[in-house]
């Protein structure tokens, strides 16, 4: 039987430029306290050991390779899932890639941002990935997108279709836009009838402001949890039970019509 509930930390961090040694001893430190708020799930910012760079080479890797490995080690040792984000080695680019490690240490999902940021110019950059995985934390159906994904309905609609009843969205989103975070975050909960778990980073990088506003919507919208602008940890539970119930009395998903829109 699937739990009813999920616990989930959002880590606000202020991500040390471009110093994966510094950010990856930090969230060891942040893995502990998420564990001690009893959470079962931690995400982590978009590019979380470097920040939002536009010089990946440097710092590509396998999947799994450095990073992964050290976030396996975190959750084995505390026994959690945790939800990184990393630059993948990949011709002609690199790639922005999201993963998720189990309890056991075993690596469960992989996503590859599918829109690389054209404004900010990420598509010279980094390649973009071509899928929208499913995978499971205690059977619960759930997915990943990456910060600039928010803005496309299309892959968390797949994800819904898919059945998936969480999604989970690490990002670098800037100051200057924190309006449209907040309501894009709440529109794709209320659309997909979906919990929708968007972490975001604080501080600063060398050209940008990042509030964190992280925040955990329902799926009718409503935000369960929400942060400042202060680094640390946000946490809230997610009451599945009501979800599913709300899926079955208020059946949008099952009264779409794909037959006349086949191109989406």
């Amino acid at each position: 039987m699937l739990p009813t509930t999920l616990r989930v930390a959002l880590v606000q961090q202020a991500t040390v430029w471009q110093d994966p040694a510094a950010n990856l001893a930090k969230a060891g430190e942040f893995v502990a306290q998420a564990a001690r708020s009893g959470a079962r799930v931690v995400v982590f910012p978009e590019l979380f050991t470097l920040g939002f760079t536009m010089v990946p080479e440097p710092f590509a890797e396998p999947i799994p390779g450095p990073t992964v490995e050290a976030m396996a080690t975190l959750s084995r040792e505390f026994g959690l899932y945790l939800v990184g984000s990393v630059v993948e080695a990949h011709v002609p680019h690199p790639r922005n890639a999201a993963f998720v490690t189990a309890p056991d240490g075993s690596l469960v999902a992989t996503y590859r941002k599918l829109h690389p940021f054209s404004y900010g110019e990420e598509n010279l950059h980094y390649s973009g990935g071509t899928d929208c995985p499913l995978f499971a934390v205690d059977g619960i159906p759930c997915g990943l997108q990456i910060c600039y994904d928010l803005r496309f309905p299309e892959p968390f609609r797949a994800l819904a279709a898919k059945g998936a009843e969480v999604v989970f969205v690490p990002a670098n989103w800037p100051a200057r836009r924190i309006s449209a975070w907040s309501t894009l975050l709440a529109a794709r909960a209320i659309e997909n009838q979906m919990a929708i778990c968007g972490v975001n980073r604080v501080g600063r990088d060398p050209q940008l402001d990042y509030p964190g506003r992280s925040a955990i919507h329902d799926c009718f919208g409503e935000v369960i949890a929400l942060g400042d602008a202060a680094e640390g940890v946000v946490v809230g539970n997610i009451d599945l039970a009501a979800q599913r119930a709300w899926r079955e009395r208020f059946p949008a998903l099952k009264d779409r019509r794909p037959d006349v829109y086949p191109g989406l």
